[in-house]
C-alpha cells in the first residue's frame, strides 16, 4: 500500500508540471512549483518509510516467464 501512495504523490507531481506547462499566468507557475516542492519532502519521507522497513530493496518485477515455463 504503502507503493501505491507514494507513486500516486509522485503522479501528482507530474500533474503539477503539466499544469504549470499550461498555464498563462507567472504567478500560477510559481504556485506549481511551491507545491511540487512540498509534495517531493512526502514522497521522501514515503521513500524513506519504505526504505528502512526493507520494502524498496527491489522493486516489483514481472515473473521470469522461461522459469514458469521450465517448471510447468
Amino acid at each position: 500500500m504503502m507503493f501505491f501512495t507514494t507513486s500516486l504523490i509522485a503522479l501528482s507531481i507530474g500533474y503539477y508540471g503539466t499544469s504549470m506547462a499550461m498555464s498563462p499566468g507567472r504567478d500560477l507557475g510559481l504556485h506549481y512549483v511551491r507545491l511540487s516542492a512540498e509534495i517531493a519532502e512526502y514522497a521522501e519521507d514515503g521513500a524513506n518509510i519504505m526504505i528502512k522497513n526493507g520494502w524498496l530493496e527491489q522493486p516489483p518485477m514481472a515473473p521470469d516467464r522461461d522459469d514458469l515455463v521450465k517448471q510447468g
